[in-house]
């Protein structure tokens, strides 16, 4: 049975322990790449920048990335009606990643694959895994997109990243996923 009554002083101790192990951590290096959604097909080849990607990512490497739009885009309420119809309908028979308010700020995630996350992200990963599947919605929109990832060493706690994460998801508050450890 719980003791409820010590949980606020388990709490504040717990917090102040992820306070002091998130203190200083930097990333060792940022990188960005853009991409254009038109180049997403779905059941096509995956594009280059996966690939990019996976030689960039070291290994002995965790990373947390954003998926931005660069695109004006002058109702984002178009994305998010065209990504819902894609989810209803189980197109591709994916795993569709949460839908939030609409937002610039499309996801906010961490891995320790990178590269494969990304490939996910695109729709050209494991069908069950949940991400945006942009292959199956975005292309015809034509967005611009700049994903964004920053490489922190191995020995990162996942307290530590999640906390991270979970920091800049309420900061940019993105239009997909969900906040929180899966």
């Amino acid at each position: 049975m719980p003791d409820f009554s010590s949980l606020p002083t388990k709490a504040k101790e717990r917090l102040a322990r992820i306070s002091n192990a998130v203190s200083g951590v930097l990333p060792t290096e940022t990188k960005t790449w853009r991409i254009q959604t038109q180049v997403l097909v779905e059941g096509g080849n995956e594009p280059d920048i996966i690939n990019d990607v996976r030689k960039w990512a070291a290994k002995d490497s965790v990373f947390l990335y954003t998926f931005t739009l660069t695109s004006i885009v002058p109702d984002l309420s178009l994305l998010t009606t065209a990504f819902a119809s894609a989810k209803a309908a189980e197109k591709g028979n994916r795993a569709y990643a949460r839908l939030n308010p609409p937002s610039k700020c499309m996801y906010v995630g961490s891995s320790e694959k990178i590269h494969q996350r990304i490939k996910e992200h695109f729709g050209y990963g494991a069908k069950g895994t949940y991400s945006l599947q942009l292959a199956y919605w975005a292309q015809p929109f034509n967005l611009e997109i700049e994903v964004e990832c920053a490489k922190y060493p191995a020995a990162t706690t996942s307290e530590v990243l999640q906390s991270l994460e979970d920091t800049l998801w309420a900061e940019l508050l993105p239009m997909f996923g969900r906040q929180g450890a899966r």
